[in-house]
């Protein structure tokens, strides 16, 4: 299979959206649907149903993944969300809540990353490459984005978060961006025929 799968290069359907007739002073809402295709077949064999709902509640951007076994065999898979994040400069961004955390360290060999213990009160960008997968991960992390403010991570049924920028490799853009992405990496995750797996990621921007 490509690197990071084949959601994000498929088109999805847009199953409902708070544009609909009638929707009763809901939430801004739109609802996205993917299935099986002749392209996924051919990378991913199996039988399955993902639907990814975002919404706006007042100050919040909130987001769910649902994953369906729609088939008759048991499946697993890995998921994340490419959540790109404007800071003011990679130099002044810094991700917080990932201290003591076990991490796996792609940036010098992305196939066999270095397992490492984050030691740092905040990760720090601006120097070098950063690809770190932290492990069980909490479910509330920030992205100081440099200008006073920081951008609130609360998540729910992932169990992961990538944090990467990639310095040099993007050098036209890499000092404007940062990636927190809540995801499920270090472990696969397995469905059983009929079985759904849901994950929740809302955020907010908070006063630092």
């Amino acid at each position: 299979m490509q690197q990071h799968g084949f959601a994000r290069n498929v088109d999805w359907g847009v199953a409902s959206s708070s544009a609909d007739p009638n929707p009763d002073d809901r939430d801004p809402t739109v609802e996205l649907l993917l299935e099986p295709s002749d392209y996924t077949r051919a990378m991913w064999p199996h039988d399955f149903k993902v639907a990814y709902t975002v919404a706006l509640h007042g100050e919040t951007l909130k987001t769910a993944l649902r994953v369906v076994n729609t088939g008759k065999e048991a499946f697993d898979f890995g998921a994340a969300l490419h959540t790109y994040i404007e800071v003011l400069s990679a130099s002044k961004a810094k991700v917080r809540g990932l201290k003591g955390l076990t991490y796996l360290d792609k940036s010098a060999d992305a196939k066999n990353p270095a397992k490492k213990v984050e030691a740092r009160d905040a990760v720090t960008f601006g120097d070098a490459l950063v690809d770190s997968v932290y492990l069980d991960a909490p479910p509330h992390v920030e992205l100081d984005v440099g200008t006073g403010a920081a951008v609130a991570i609360d998540a729910g049924g992932w169990r992961d978060t990538v944090v990467w920028n990639p310095h040099l490799t993007m050098e036209a853009c890499y000092d404007k961006f940062v990636c927190v992405e809540n995801a499920a990496a270090g472990e696969r995750v397995a469905l059983a025929p009929g079985a759904s797996w849901v994950a929740t990621a809302d955020f907010s921007v908070v006063d630092l």
